[in-house]
């Protein structure tokens, strides 16, 4: 069999897109990513690695000039125009990757009106951007809700912190005209967010059932609440 046929049987690695997770106006002429490298084992117990995310942590720009392909489109979040708007993200991992650009590009204005609700496994091992964030809260420029969900004995996550913190994500949204939006993981987290959200309607809102579904559908429409998740 001629060794070109194989190419034949063997499809073209699909090519894969990642939030740019910062702003022209704070890092000029710079395109940030945050990327988890992907290490894990099968239920075999055979180890098994991303392969774009591993090759990326292999380069050693360090040692010479590299050239990775890459190509910019349009995300699906639209951001508020006004500096003023209060926006709740809701971004796990590297789900803070999109907002971690909206944030810094408010910061760079002096504008604040920004809150986040980060989760993780460990405070100690995978709290991204903790350096960065951290001053801008003290600043008060960023409000900033965290669960770790392994440092403790019972896991927390994000929708545990927003149910927590239901009176300010009341106020922000009725009150305020605030922005809702979730990223990352398209598993089970958006959805657990969402009813997080929709409990903190009912009972901050006093809301029936049904006005907090015809609620949400309002939130859709104007563009207040939105996602960006992948699998």
């Amino acid at each position: 069999v001629p060794f070109e046929y194989l190419f034949d049987l063997i499809g073209p690695i699909q090519p894969r897109a990642f939030s740019i997770a910062s702003s022209l106006m704070a890092h000029k002429d710079e395109v940030q990513l945050l990327v988890a490298v992907v290490h894990y084992k099968t239920k075999l117990h055979r180890p098994r690695q991303g392969l774009c995310s591993s090759w990326l942590a292999r380069l050693r720009p360090d040692q010479g000039a590299v050239t990775v392909p890459v190509w910019v489109r349009k995300g699906t979040i639209r951001f508020p125009k006004s500096p003023r708007t209060p926006v709740i993200m809701v971004g796990p991992g590297t789900g803070c990757a999109p907002f971690r650009s909206f944030i810094q590009e408010r910061v760079t204005n002096n504008e604040s009106a920004n809150a986040l609700f980060y989760g993780c496994r460990s405070e100690s091992k995978d709290f991204f951007c903790r350096d960065e964030w951290l001053p801008l809260v003290k600043t008060g420029q960023l409000q900033l809700f965290t669960a770790f969900s392994r440092d403790q004995e019972h896991k927390i996550y994000v929708q545990h912190r927003l149910k927590e913190n239901g009176p300010f994500v009341w106020d922000l949204l009725s009150n305020r005209s605030g922005w809702f939006m979730i990223a990352g993981n398209a598993k089970q987290m958006p959805v657990d967010v969402v009813d997080a959200l929709k409990t903190v309607l009912g009972h901050e809102g006093r809301m029936a059932e049904q006005q907090v579904e015809e609620y949400m559908k309002k939130l859709e429409k104007d563009r207040r609440f939105q996602t960006e998740t992948w699998s």
